[in-house]
């Protein structure tokens, strides 16, 4: 009985861990369009915190998306890497407008459920939105 008691204390470790380092990940999104219409564009990051965006990469994401996505893209674009699903997956977090955004940067088929990505794809997606981009960590909820 005590050794499961240990493995609990473990998993609440790992559950903790894990929030620590999830904690620059951002507590709300905003559009493209809000962004762009403030001096320093940023949201609000989970610990508190600030997360910034260049107004360069807001530029050049606005100048090849048509201005009715505007609106209607919420940024960052957030990818989570997710353990159970095996070594280096990752999956887009979003709504369809990130779905579609994603799925056009990488070439992908543009489907309606979850848009699974690879390391280097994360790694191109990265070099290609910069600063508005949010890599984090999940764990399975049942080991």
């Amino acid at each position: 009985m005590w050794e499961y008691r240990g493995y609990e204390r473990y998993l609440t470790g790992i559950e903790r861990l894990i929030k620590r380092i999830n904690a620059h990940m951002p507590k709300n999104r905003k559009t493209l369009a809000q962004l762009l219409a403030e001096e320093e564009p940023s949201v609000e990051a989970v610990d508190g915190s600030k997360i910034y965006f260049k107004r360069r990469d807001l530029e050049n994401l606005a100048g090849t998306v048509p201005r009715l996505m505007h609106s209607k893209l919420y940024l960052p674009i957030v990818v989570v890497r997710r353990l159970e699903l095996g070594k280096g997956v990752y999956v887009l977090y979003g709504g369809k407008a990130e779905k579609k955004l994603v799925a056009e940067l990488l070439g992908l088929q543009k489907d309606e459920g979850e848009i699974h990505l690879y390391r280097p794809q994360v790694s191109e997606l990265l070099s290609k939105l910069k600063s508005l981009l949010t890599i984090g960590f999940e764990a399975p909820e049942e080991p």
